[in-house]
């Protein structure tokens, strides 16, 4: 009986200690934390504002009739090109010439009225070396040059008026553009300072854009800017900021800047775009996916990978993106930062890498090193 009874226990301490050896292997194994691990990315980032805003003409003038008269015919019609120069409407100028026959006429009677003075002033000033002649009558005949030389001097301003007035009757684009509305027709009669056409010049285009106002800050004079527009989704313009309202708009609450930019062809006033200012630039920046960020102590961290066991990094952070963000501090470009998993670890935790990421990032270091 006692046999059996030691033989009982025996079986029962060799089975206990089997399964205590069994529980010890199976810690271990949930100690060590499988990781996905990888160097920093290095990338060309851009710090961007974004915001949609209009295209405008930057030289758009209304062209009015300097002079009045008929339309006696108009040259261009609504969309037409026109260059520097070119006639947009004629008036009739009958009437200008007539008048600026007239003022030639007064101008040449002016001129010889002036003329036979300065005669009868040059024999009295010889009468007057002999005392033949008074001093007060050499004096008045003086007097009366001056005033007729005086009449042909406005006597010549008025025939330059008419002919001004007389060159006005032929109407001309002061820009190169295209016509985008006509106000006149054939026959109508128009008045000085009455709109005929309106232009604009579709070389160099503006867009005015409306940023949030807390942007306001970052927004200055000179900074580059990148636009699209839907109707050619494919084709950017480069622009720079060009002007900047000093107030912030009431309705929206938005601080409202001007960009100036070439078209890059097709691109109409009137238009929307899409705008992408640029507000700094940081070449090669490292970056690790979103998922390596984790938040210790209401500290942004990641997890640096070392000999099997991660280390706890503070890091500061730049810009983000969807799914990966930079890091400004904090990690070098050496160092191998876990980017999944990184919640089940803390500091000093034991990770295993895959062979493959460890494979790929000893090659990325070599290459690195070379």
């Amino acid at each position: 009986m006692n046999r059996r009874l030691a033989v009982l226990l025996s079986c029962i301490f060799i089975v206990a200690c089997s399964d205590s050896g069994s529980q010890i292997e199976k810690t271990n194994d949930a100690r060590l934390v499988r990781v996905k691990a990888k160097l920093p990315e290095q990338r060309d980032i851009q710090y961007v504002l974004t915001a949609l805003g209009n295209v405008e003409s930057i030289y758009d003038p209304t062209v009015s009739a300097e002079t009045a008269g008929q339309v006696q015919r108009i040259s261009v019609r609504e969309g037409d090109g026109v260059t520097v120069g070119q006639q947009l409407v004629a008036l009739d100028n009958t009437l200008h010439s007539i008048e600026t026959s007239k003022a030639e006429a007064e101008l040449r009677r002016a001129e010889v009225l002036l003329d036979n003075q300065g005669k009868e002033v040059k024999r009295l000033e010889k009468l007057s070396e002999s005392q033949s002649v008074s001093r007060d009558n050499l004096e008045d005949e003086q007097a009366q040059q001056e005033i007729l030389r005086a009449q042909r001097d406005v006597a010549r301003k008025q025939w330059e008026q008419a002919l001004y007035l007389q060159s006005k009757t032929e109407v001309i684009s002061p820009i190169a553009g295209l016509v985008a509305r006509r106000h006149v027709s054939p026959g109508d009669f128009v008045t000085s300072g009455q709109p005929l056409f309106d232009l604009l010049s579709i070389d160099r285009l503006r867009a005015r854009i409306a940023f949030p106002e807390h942007d306001a800050s970052q927004i200055a004079l000179g900074k580059e800017v990148q636009l699209t527009t839907p109707a050619a989704p494919d084709v950017i313009a480069i622009g720079e900021v060009t002007a900047i309202n000093p107030q912030i708009k009431m309705h929206n609450r938005a601080v409202e800047i001007t960009v100036e930019f070439d078209n890059p062809g097709g691109w109409l006033p009137g238009a929307s775009v899409d705008a992408t200012l640029v507000v700094e630039e940081r070449p090669r920046a490292l970056t690790v996916p979103i998922t390596a960020l984790s938040n210790r102590g209401g500290k942004d961290v990641v997890f640096r990978v070392s000999n099997g066991v991660a280390a706890t990094l503070p890091v500061e952070l730049g810009w983000r993106e969807e799914d990966w963000v930079e890091l400004v501090s904090g990690v070098t470009e050496h160092d191998i930062i876990i980017t999944e998993g990184a919640a089940l670890i803390s500091q000093g935790s034991a990770v295993e890498v895959s062979p493959e990421e460890q494979r790929a990032t000893g090659a990325a270091l070599e290459e690195e090193a070379l």
